[in-house]
């Protein structure tokens, strides 16, 4: 079946091939086209079945209206959601959105980027990997809109969204103290940016001034070797000389796993150890697993992030910085 054109619509109608093209690209109001014959154009285009040509569109006016996304780890459920908002805010202005998985790998990081800039992608958002800030240099040299999302690289001169990691974990550890822990422990992935190192300073300097600070109870696991590291971590604060009051975990997988390696060992929550998570996990409110959280307001920051992206699109040359306040809450037990 042939592809419908332009010059299709036009000669079944008798009018320019100028004046569809004025038509179907929104242009006609201005162009003297009378509202009954746009009308007629618009529905002969849709019972023809013209599908406009995206390459040609693209090449014509430069954009391509797709945006790439880059994420670290598209299996967390916080990944998953800020994609899925980010892409419903994108559809909003009439783009497309390629999402990406890095794994915290530089490598793969760097691969994606140069895959996104291949396409043309009219901007990027992206979670940045550790180190990699050369590699996000790639856009800034290409003039490429971008915005940092979750994490930031200092003095990188780029948009950025995220939450206010460390007043979160700072609150969150008060109020750990405040329910009378004593020994509280902090995992976190051994990741030296912003978004990790500000939750595990939070909950840090919380500790220090309550002078409950206890440098052998702060633990960095390496991402690759998570599993079998967050392990080993919950079985060496189980075996403590003194009772470990308290778990503080800085990222939601990393608490998934923990609780797991917990129930394992026989770790009860919260009668032997209360649980903090630097995230909101649904399914541990069905299961009835009674830890509190720090919830972020993920479909904000979706939003966010595409509107500051458009802006730049439309050729907005402001570089800021936008932090959400993020939420402390407490799954409750059944019997409480």
């Amino acid at each position: 079946m042939a592809t419908v054109s332009m010059q299709d619509i036009a000669d079944r109608l008798g009018v320019s091939k100028g004046t569809v093209s004025l038509v179907l690209s929104g242009k006609a109001k201005n162009k003297r086209v009378s509202r009954e014959l746009c009308e007629k154009i618009v529905r002969t285009a849709k019972d023809m079945d013209y599908q406009p040509n995206e390459i040609a569109r693209s090449l014509r006016t430069g954009f391509t209206k797709t945006i790439g996304v880059v994420v670290t780890d598209i299996s967390n459920e916080f990944f998953g959601r800020l994609a899925f908002h980010i892409q419903e805010q994108a559809k909003k202005y009439g783009y497309i959105v390629i999402t990406t998985n890095t794994n915290e790998n530089l490598n793969e990081f760097d691969d994606l980027i140069t895959i996104l800039l291949n396409k043309r992608v009219d901007g990027i958002i992206f979670v940045p990997v550790d180190n990699g800030q050369d590699i996000a240099l790639k856009i800034f040299n290409n003039n490429i809109p971008m915005v940092q999302i979750d994490r930031y690289y200092p003095g990188f001169e780029a948009n950025y969204i995220g939450v206010n990691n460390y007043k979160a974990s700072a609150e969150a550890t008060e109020a750990l103290i405040n329910m009378k822990c004593r020994h509280i422990a902090v995992i976190c992935y051994d990741i030296h940016l912003n978004a990790l190192t500000e939750r595990r300073n939070g909950c840090i300097d919380a500790l220090k001034r309550n002078g409950l600070y206890e440098p052998g109870l702060i633990i960095n696991v390496d991402y690759e070797k998570q599993e079998e590291e967050i392990e080993q971590a919950i079985v060496d604060l189980k075996n403590k000389p003194f009772k470990v009051d308290a778990i503080f975990f800085c990222s939601r997988r990393i608490c998934i796993t923990g609780i797991k390696y917990m129930h394992r060992t026989g770790i009860k929550i919260p009668d032997d150890m209360q649980v903090l998570c630097f995230d909101k996990i649904e399914s541990f409110q069905i299961a009835n697993i009674p830890i509190h959280y720090i919830e972020q307001p993920i479909r904000n920051m979706g939003e966010k992030a595409v509107d500051m992206l458009i802006e730049q699109i439309n050729g907005s040359e402001e570089v800021c910085q936008y932090v959400f306040d993020a939420a402390i809450n407490t799954v409750k037990s059944v019997r409480d």
